[in-house]
């Protein structure tokens, strides 16, 4: 969900992030469902994404989805995102957060800029 209108390394790097939070239980109790689900982590799963109820409609068959999991894959050995924790889309925010300090930045892939900690 995040990562849908990326392209394919942007996907890729969305998956790196959430299997280093998933490493480290970084807002995360180590599980891929229990990362992306936490409140307020992921925004595509927040109750006021008007994709959300789109995306629980989709299944294996769906293009994106099957690139997706392509890209999930690919994030077991890939290091695009030099072990980010965190990412910002900065044209989906209506403020910047916090976190998203110039000394925290890593790289920007896609849309996202990618953070650490």
């Amino acid at each position: 969900g995040e990562a849908r209108g990326e392209p394919f390394d942007g996907k890729v790097a969305v998956a790196e992030v959430i299997r280093e939070r998933m490493r480290r239980r970084y807002a995360s109790d180590g599980t891929a469902a229990g990362t992306v689900l936490r409140a307020y982590q992921f925004s595509c799963f927040n109750t006021d994404d008007p994709n959300r109820l789109h995306m629980a409609k989709l299944n294996d068959s769906d293009p994106i989805v099957q690139e997706c999991t392509k890209a999930w894959l690919e994030s077991l050995n890939s290091k695009l995102t030099n072990g980010a924790v965190l990412y910002l889309n900065r044209a989906a925010v209506f403020r910047v957060p916090n976190w998203a300090k110039p000394e925290n930045w890593l790289c920007k892939i896609g849309h996202h800029d990618f953070y650490a900690d």
